[in-house]
């Protein structure tokens, strides 16, 4: 072992100094790379816009899902938007978010009208918004703001209560109601989409607030309280809409009596309704959404924001629906359905499906029953 130590020793010294100076360069580099490799091995995969992104842990076939899975890594892009997380996109094998993150589906019974409602000014209150996520059934689908204070903690209650999310885009109305003291003025934000803007600034908006938050099943014009405005109805919002669906979302127009360009996924909400109003008109107008899905087989409505008289009215309203034949359900059942699971023996003749409930049918998507 001396003779070795001393062999190398005379070797280094008999070296030139360019010689030792090379040694020394790339005998660093393989000692440099060899600690990194260490160093990333005991750090793991990265984190994404602070919260962890899965990778394919749901099920695949998405036929009798019972939950709703995390941000998957495979419905994202390989790199952070300006929002902090990813830009949604679809997966492989045909996947996409307008499925994978939808509430599981609701059970129909045959003659059975379907009603699906969104609420929107979720977060602005935390203790209201925890006891609603904890006491409304999970078909209840929220539309969240970009602005929505404590945003991961509120996906994760939603998730751990089955309830589907929508991004709800923040668009500067065109008409506003007046301020009152009851009713204040709406503020859209810095990163609102608006008709006064070129088409390079409302797609920078557009993708500030897609790239906001992960694991949502779709996009919607909904903004609280009562407002109106022409941008998304408006030719210049055809590219974004497109996109949206080139995503794999769902797209929810929020805005009663309104048309909309038809995509892959796409509705109308039938009733708005706004909480800022008493009790009395609260319950009319959900009167009315129960009447409209009795009518026309189903129905969306969209309410906001959430408040605790909200809460209140929903609490007696949803056990009464049972009662008159309708069914609460998600609304992405209404737009983008679940593939149908595969036929097994013991599968019912495709003449009993609907007898059984195990078909839902989407009125408004001609698209609907197809694979998304």
């Amino acid at each position: 072992m001396n003779s070795v130590s001393h062999t190398a020793s005379l070797v280094w010294q008999r070296m030139p100094p360019s010689g030792r100076l090379f040694v020394r360069f790339w005998g660093g580099c393989v000692v440099a790379v060899g600690v990194m490799g260490v160093g990333l091995q005991l750090m793991g995969p990265p984190k994404m816009g602070g919260q962890d992104i899965d990778v394919a842990s749901y099920d695949t076939t998405l036929a009798g899902k019972t939950d709703i899975p995390a941000p998957q890594a495979d419905l994202l892009e390989n790199t952070a938007g300006p929002g902090g997380y990813a830009l949604p996109k679809r997966g492989t094998h045909g996947h996409v978010a307008r499925q994978v993150y939808a509430a599981p589906v609701v059970d129909v019974p045959a003659g059975s009208a379907q009603v699906a409602l969104i609420l929107t000014g979720v977060g602005d209150s935390h203790a209201v918004t925890e006891e609603a996520l904890s006491a409304l059934p999970s078909p209840i689908s929220l539309a969240l703001s970009p602005y929505t204070p404590d945003m991961k903690k509120l996906l994760e209650l939603a998730r751990a209560n089955k309830h589907e999310t929508l991004l709800a885009l923040p668009v500067q109305p065109s008409q506003a109601p007046a301020k009152t003291d009851s009713t204040p003025e709406v503020q859209a934000g810095p990163k609102a989409l608006s008709s006064s803007l070129s088409a390079k600034q409302n797609t920078a908006n557009y993708q500030w607030a897609l790239s906001s938050l992960a694991g949502y099943v779709g996009v919607t014009n909904a903004t609280t309280g009562t407002s109106t405005e022409d941008y998304t109805h408006s030719a210049a919002f055809t590219p974004i809409l497109t996109d949206i669906a080139q995503r794999g979302l769902l797209y929810l127009n929020a805005t009663p009596d309104t048309a909309i360009q038809n995509t892959e996924a796409t509705g109308t909400a039938d009733v708005n309704i706004n909480t800022d109003a008493d009790i009395v008109n609260i319950d009319i107008q959900l009167l009315k959404l129960q009447q409209a899905a009795r009518r026309t087989g189903r129905a969306i409505g969209v309410m906001g924001p959430l408040r605790p008289v909200a809460l209140a009215c929903l609490r007696a309203w949803i056990p009464h629906l049972k009662d008159v034949g309708i069914t609460l359900v998600p609304v992405s059942m209404l737009l983008a359905p679940l593939p149908a699971a595969p036929p097994t023996a013991n599968t019912a003749p495709a003449g009993n499906a609907a007898a059984n409930g195990a078909m839902h049918v989407n009125l408004t998507n001609p698209n609907a029953g197809k694979r998304q």
